[in-house]
């Protein structure tokens, strides 16, 4: 039966061959097909390994199946191109496989089937010298179809497998078009923010992201069209209830697709980390306030201002609580600390958001105030400063009272730095203890 008398049932079957996903689906497909052409009993295919040796991946006869095979002079022939009928008495490849392989075949018929790997198919009778020139010609003419099936199982399980790892990926890995039109996600978006695969298709990556951070990404992907590269950026994404997590995505631009690539991963806890750092370097730990670092930074700001500016100008108030000593001997530390924290919110409600208010350790408190108007503003903040403390404080079932020293010193162009001011403002505040009935004492340093 020759290859022209049944190539229309043999190409109605292509499309099934390709469509087929499996190794073993598809073999049987082949060999289905075979059967129409070439007169053989059994048949194995071999694939070329890394190790160069040739494995049979699926095979008619179970004890043929895995076997392993060592390319000799046939195996490089077929491998050639050459199709090779043979006695398998007379082949080493078939000599080297034990008898229960070679058990019931006489011949065999090997054919190269070009694809991605080196794989050979074989064809067996148990006959000897069963295999003909015909049946060479017959089963040549098979092997591009064959082939075309391998070759199109390999593109499709390609793209299987990578959907798989796509969507078993713990990263958010997405695509969207340049406006941020979601085209393709998988399952780690909706697993992390929340929302339904139409809610994602239904908006834009844009309307996801914290509104402070959008302006990144929108840039970062003009930047990545122009170049070409890949760059990271990081940034909020919102939750379906309405929380934010941080998100460390890797984005890629291929302009001949016209599409971005993200792959991006909850780093939210390490942000979270490194945030409190951050915080607790410049922030008291028990009243949360600003520590001497910050304060000492925000004051260099505010001098370097007063330089250029002539006309700006900003006072530094150095404080002491009064008895501070006595409230931590008589009623303890942890009355001490909630004291304490109470002076801290007192201080904070009699400012400016533009003003700053620090611990600097102990029971000694810092204030910049920043552009002064008039010297009027800033009494008025000291007023405010002794009527709140001059209410007493019920600390732990007791009634705490206070009062406090305050020095002050107000910006001159005869100061050198910043440093000069703070310390005439911790000079007048030691004044300011030894004479009780003035609510501060004020240093005006002049040229």
């Amino acid at each position: 039966m020759s290859l022209p008398d049944h190539s229309k049932a043999i190409e109605g079957r292509r499309e099934h061959l390709s469509c087929s996903l499996e190794n073993k689906g598809l073999f049987l497909d082949l060999i289905n097909a075979l059967h129409l052409v070439v007169d053989f009993e059994d048949a194995f295919i071999l694939q070329m390994q890394d190790d160069q040796r040739m494995l049979a991946m699926v095979s008619t006869l179970e004890r043929l199946q895995g076997t392993w095979w060592e390319p000799g002079t046939v195996f490089k022939r077929v491998l050639s191109g050459i199709p090779v009928a043979v006695d398998i008495n007379r082949v080493s490849e078939w000599g080297c496989q034990p008898e229960t392989v070679r058990k019931n075949i006489r011949s065999a018929l090997h054919v190269n089937l070009h694809g991605g790997r080196l794989t050979i198919l074989v064809i067996t009778h148990s006959r000897a010298g069963f295999f003909s020139p015909a049946h060479v010609r017959q089963l040549r003419g098979f092997a591009p179809l064959a082939s075309q099936a391998l070759l199109s199982l390999d593109l499709q399980r390609t793209v299987i497998q990578r959907e798989r790892f796509f969507q078993l990926s713990m990263d958010l890995m997405g695509i969207v078009d340049y406006a941020g039109n979601f085209r393709q996600f998988n399952e780690s978006w909706k697993t992390l923010l929340g929302f339904k695969a139409e809610e994602f298709y239904r908006n834009r990556l844009f309307s996801f992201i914290h509104q402070d951070d959008v302006r990144v990404f929108v840039d970062a992907i003009s930047l990545l069209i122009k170049t070409g590269e890949h760059c990271l950026v990081e940034g909020r994404f919102r939750r379906k209830n309405g929380s934010y997590c941080w998100l460390s995505c890797s984005l890629a631009v291929y302009p001949d697709e016209n599409l971005c690539y993200i792959v991006a991963r909850d780093v939210t806890d390490r942000v979270q980390v490194e945030q409190q750092l951050a915080y607790d370097a410049r922030h008291d730990a028990l009243t949360g306030l600003y520590n001497r670092v910050e304060f000492m930074e925000r004051l260099d700001i505010a001098f370097a201002r007063s330089v250029r500016e002539p006309h700006y100008t900003f006072a530094v108030f150095y404080m002491d609580l009064n008895g501070f000593k006595a409230v931590n001997d008589t009623l303890g530390h942890d009355v001490g600390d909630a004291l304490l924290q109470e002076v801290s919110r007192c201080l904070l409600d009699v400012v400016r958001e533009v003003d700053t208010v620090a611990r600097f350790g102990g029971d000694e408190f810092t204030i910049l105030l920043d552009g002064l108007k008039s010297r009027d503003q800033m009494v008025m903040v000291i007023q405010r400063i002794h009527e709140r403390l001059h209410r007493p404080f019920i600390l732990q079932e007791h009634a705490v009272t206070t009062s406090v020293s305050i020095g002050v010193a107000l910006s001159s162009p005869a100061y050198v730095n910043a440093e000069h001011m703070l310390r005439d403002a911790d000079s007048a505040m030691y004044k300011a203890k030894t004479v009780k009935d003035l609510p501060y004492i004020l240093i005006e340093k002049k040229r």
